[in-house]
């Protein structure tokens, strides 16, 4: 617990003087959103390993499983290990993540598979990766390898779940509609009484 000395000489006891949960954890951000990153697009990088130049539907229907259900399951991992570190942002941070590395990623499975915009020269592939961080790159440079349904999956999930917690969360903090109107009915027969 925090202690405050007045100027008088006394002391006087606080509390902490901010929720562990407002403080930023940078680095844990950072772990979360390398966590995304590496569940979401390793199996990416697998499929087009395995297809080579032969990327076709059948593949892009793997990805299109593969990708979100392991980052579903990372993401239900390390929501564990987030509360007991008191972290509230595992999923932004681990969606976030995903968002800035696909440009990376991409150009990984594009060299390893041989297909897709592996023939750029090494200048132009660190372009793709530096502008990949501006989210509307990656999904183009998503829509051009195939991943485009798996990230959209994600994401447009991701966005699902927290308007469903927000409004769980909405319900249950409201009052019930029988008690308000037991709390009206009552007025009325206090003021009548007086």
């Amino acid at each position: 617990m925090a202690q405050v000395r007045s100027f008088s000489g006394g002391i006087s006891h606080v509390g902490s003087l901010a929720p562990s949960s407002r403080i930023r954890r940078p680095g844990l951000a950072l772990c979360f959103a390398a966590a995304g990153a590496l569940s979401f697009w390793v199996p990416d990088i697998a499929v087009h390993l395995q297809a080579g130049p032969g990327f076709d539907a059948r593949h892009q229907w793997a990805i299109t499983i593969l990708m979100p259900a392991t980052f579903f399951l990372a993401y239900l991992i390390a929501r564990n290990f987030a509360i007991q570190r008191d972290f509230r942002w595992a999923g932004p941070a681990m969606l976030l993540g995903v968002w800035l590395t696909g440009g990376l990623f991409m150009n990984l499975a594009a060299m390893a598979s041989g297909s897709g915009f592996a023939g750029a020269s090494g200048i132009w592939r660190l372009v793709v990766i530096v502008l990949s961080v501006i989210p509307i790159v990656t999904y183009i440079l998503a829509s051009y390898e195939g991943s485009l349904l798996a990230l959209l999956a994600v994401t447009l999930g991701a966005l699902l779940f927290c308007g469903l917690r927000a409004s769980w969360t909405l319900l249950r903090s409201a009052p019930s509609a029988p008690k308000m109107a037991s709390e009206k009915a009552a007025t009325p027969a206090r003021s009548n009484v007086a």
